[in-house]
């Protein structure tokens, strides 16, 4: 079982390990059963589960993502966890945001207070959300721009034909 547990910053281009823990460390790939993170980076992890503690992430993928004050680009899996840190997309059956933002968030069940979200799309929500567009919104708002566009490419080409 190899362990990686840096005293002072380090960089690896790919990281294999069971399990992998990162301290003030940054790899570009990360694939194993079990990933910790603190004060460390992460373009791309593979893994069962995933804990970070003020760290940066790039794509996730796992069943299970415990984030604390951490930033995470794109997020899939089974349970996403997120206090006090953001994500640009999390997609998965269940989400618990608590006190933090994300750009994207899909998910069956989404649990948390304090979620700031631009685009929610959700089966059900437990908590206080503030979101731009929330499902119905974002259909709403997809159904108005495709029928502005069809109004606008119907209205060029008749412009087209008669010139």
């Amino acid at each position: 079982m190899a362990k990686t547990t840096p005293k002072k910053t380090t960089s690896k281009a790919k990281t294999q390990a069971e399990p992998v823990a990162l301290h003030q460390s940054a790899a570009q790939q990360v694939s194993a059963n079990e990933a910790s993170l603190h004060l460390s980076a992460a373009g791309s992890i593979e893994a069962a589960h995933v804990d970070s503690r003020m760290s940066a992430l790039g794509r996730v993928y796992a069943d299970d993502l415990q984030t604390e004050l951490s930033l995470v680009g794109v997020a899939n899996g089974i349970q996403t966890v997120l206090r006090d840190g953001a994500a640009g997309v999390v997609v998965g059956d269940a989400a618990v945001v608590d006190h933090g933002s994300a750009g994207v968030l899909v998910a069956r069940e989404v649990h948390g207070d304090g979620i700031r979200t631009g685009i929610l799309v959700a089966g059900r929500v437990n908590g206080k959300v503030d979101a731009l567009l929330d499902t119905t919104g974002a259909i709403a708002a997809g159904l108005a721009a495709g029928v502005g566009l069809g109004l606008v490419w119907s209205l060029l080409r008749m412009f087209r034909r008669r010139n």
